[in-house]
């Protein structure tokens, strides 16, 4: 059967609108997108001042992570201030980017670091099939999945939790060195010195809190070792959203 030109045109057009659904399917991977909290935790002990805190996503987009708390000096360590910041229908992240700067030691630090891609897959896979989601939001709709914890603990270690309901996994544990800070890091409004730079960033620390810590308090601390209570401190209000319905986990 021939076939004339507007017939060929039709089948073209439709061949290139076919590829393209193709395209966008495979791109956008909605197979591979869950909700998800990132906040970040640090010991009252140990103050830090955070530049940076954000994850890297597969399509090389950006995910922030909360830090508000932490450079405030309002947060110790574990603190969980709940889901401020959430990730809608998105894709897992594959990197972790740290910048910070510790009051102690006045020492800073920046890293890079590598997620465990698959782990983190199948705990959400695992955390879906057991109802293990949190009510991460319940603003225009309930938005439920996991909450990745940061904790910035002392002499550049760095921890990284993923929590749902009865359920903590820790997927990174690593130590970080001290870099030189780039002269970005130190700019605001124009060129700090080093020790102006801190000085400014930790202006807000309390002067109390700044002798305390200049005494000695807490200096022999092992915060990275330190056991979670995370499901301990949060069981009774998961009975209480479980028997309110605001969660779907059944033990």
């Amino acid at each position: 059967m021939n076939l004339n030109l507007t017939n060929k045109i039709y089948i073209v057009i439709a061949i290139v609108l076919l590829l393209g659904i193709i395209y966008v399917v495979i791109n956008n991977r909605n197979w591979d997108r869950y909700n998800y909290a990132a906040n970040i935790t640090a010991p009252a002990a140990y103050p830090v001042y955070i530049n940076e805190a954000y994850f890297l996503l597969p399509n090389d987009d950006l995910e922030s992570i909360s830090k508000e708390e932490v450079n405030n000096f309002t947060a110790d360590w574990q603190d969980d201030f709940g889901n401020i910041n959430h990730a809608k229908d998105e894709l897992l992240p594959t990197k972790l980017v740290l910048n910070y700067v510790s009051y102690r030691g006045k020492r800073f630090y920046r890293d890079t670091l590598e997620l465990p891609f698959r782990e983190m897959k199948m705990i959400f896979e695992s955390a879906k099939k057991n109802k293990q989601w949190l009510t991460l939001s319940s603003y225009a709709g309930t938005k439920k999945g996991l909450a990745y914890m940061i904790g910035i603990a002392n002499d550049g270690n760095v921890i990284v939790w993923l929590r749902g309901v009865y359920l903590e996994r820790v997927i990174l544990k690593t130590k970080l060195k001290f870099k030189e800070p780039f002269a970005d890091d130190l700019y605001y409004e124009k060129l700090l010195s080093k020790a102006d730079y801190v000085n400014f960033v930790f202006e807000r620390l309390s002067d109390s809190v700044k002798t305390m810590l200049k005494n000695g308090y807490n200096n022999k601390s092992n915060y990275i070792d330190t056991p979670s209570r995370y499901i301990e401190k949060n069981k009774e209000l998961w009975e209480y959203q479980k028997k309110n319905g605001f969660i779907d986990f059944d033990r």
